[in-house]
């Protein structure tokens, strides 16, 4: 589970520091569209628990990129090396608020991130504001080197609930070994900047440090942890994920391999077993993405998790003409994937023709069966 879904059940669950319990009283509070949400939520809950393919229900968090643009070359990212992936874009502000329109009575939380970097969209603090129109939680990642005073001054005051901070670094070489390109003097400065403008308006948004700990950086994090204790800022140090391009292309021994110079020595800041068998698995027995939550890339096209970046793998477009999020979100490919991850969980005998016809179908789903993402 990603720092985004995580932060986000635990502010449901009411695991955080009371600061941010009240992101999700202000939706009740809001009272605007609080039936609907619950409902929805409920009725989600209930058809993901049937395992049903055909969905009456909207997810209850949806990821919506506002552009995969990127101005840093981070290592593993796939976003500005040359390789296939998806043309590249910003998302109109009128397609965003069709997108809106549609699942924001239904949707709790929305995060304007994925594979670029949101910032770079000129609409972004429009687009937060038009979906808390809809009372709904708001959050984005980002690298925070492009961030002017007018612009730190427009995010914060759009009700934002929730940035994180991606800084793995406490020093310039430890930080720029991974995130090349950016500053961490700069970033530095606009955290004070987003500061500022906080203390002007209240106790949000949350920020969060995010730090993912690499074989540069690893000696770095207590330091980083007491930089952000001073800015008063929460602070995450995560796991570093192998390749985000490959991650669903290639077995798990083969990614852990490929990229082993840049994890950590120390394996308790990893996620990965360093003597992973070929052929192991992981522990994770299956896979709610595709019932209770869903992306929207910059151009409308919908992938079935935050983990796919190739477009040949997306399910459809719900931007085209006549198109609606839901009509995708039921859309044969999802209905298949769906049945896929179903039969495989509940050891159904169907499984190998599922997972053939899935295949064929250029559905990604059927690799997370296939190379063991998803355990028996």
């Amino acid at each position: 589970m990603s720092i985004i879904e995580t932060t986000l059940w635990r502010l449901i669950a009411g695991k955080l520091p009371p600061v941010t319990h009240s992101l999700v009283y202000n939706v009740f509070a809001g009272k605007r569209y609080v039936k609907r949400k619950v409902a929805n939520l409920a009725l989600n809950a209930l058809e993901t628990s049937l395992w049903r393919d055909s969905l009456i229900s909207y997810p209850g968090y949806l990821v919506i990129d506002p552009t995969n643009h990127c101005n840093l070359r981070c290592a593993l990212c796939p976003t500005w090396q040359d390789t296939q992936g998806r043309p590249k874009g910003m998302m109109a502000l009128d397609s965003y608020k069709r997108l809106l329109d549609e699942v924001g009575p239904y949707v709790f939380g929305v995060y304007l991130c994925n594979w670029g970097e949101p910032l770079l969209n000129p609409h972004l603090a429009e687009m937060i504001a038009y979906a808390k129109g809809y009372n709904t939680i708001v959050g984005f990642s980002t690298n925070l080197n492009r961030l002017s005073d007018e612009i730190a001054g427009r995010i914060v005051g759009s009700g934002v609930d929730l940035i994180v901070l991606s800084i793995d670094g406490a020093t310039e070489d430890g930080y720029g070994r991974y995130r090349a390109g950016g500053s961490f003097s700069t970033v530095m400065g606009n955290i004070e900047r987003l500061l500022a403008h906080r203390t002007r308006s209240g106790p949000f948004p949350l920020l969060i440090w995010q730090f993912l700990v690499n074989r540069y950086n690893e000696g770095e994090v207590e330091a980083a942890r007491q930089i952000a204790r001073g800015y008063g800022i929460v602070f995450s140090p995560s796991p570093l994920r192998t390749h985000m391009g490959k991650e669903l292309l290639m077995p798990l021994y083969a990614r852990v391999n490929e990229d082993a110079s840049w994890l950590p020595t120390d394996r308790t800041y990893s996620r990965y077993d360093y003597e992973i068998a070929p052929g192991a698995r992981t522990k994770q027995r299956s896979c709610k993405w595709l019932w209770d939550a869903s992306v929207v890339n910059w151009d409308g096209s919908v992938a079935p998790c935050c983990g796919v970046y190739e477009k040949s793998w997306d399910f459809d477009n719900c931007f085209v003409e006549r198109g609606t999020f839901h009509r995708v979100w039921n859309s044969p490919r999802y209905r298949y994937a769906r049945r896929l991850v179903r039969a495989h969980t509940k050891g159904a005998p169907s499984t190998p023709v599922l997972h053939r016809h899935c295949k064929d179908a250029g559905i990604i789903c059927a690799n997370c069966v296939g190379y063991g993402f998803l355990e028996d």
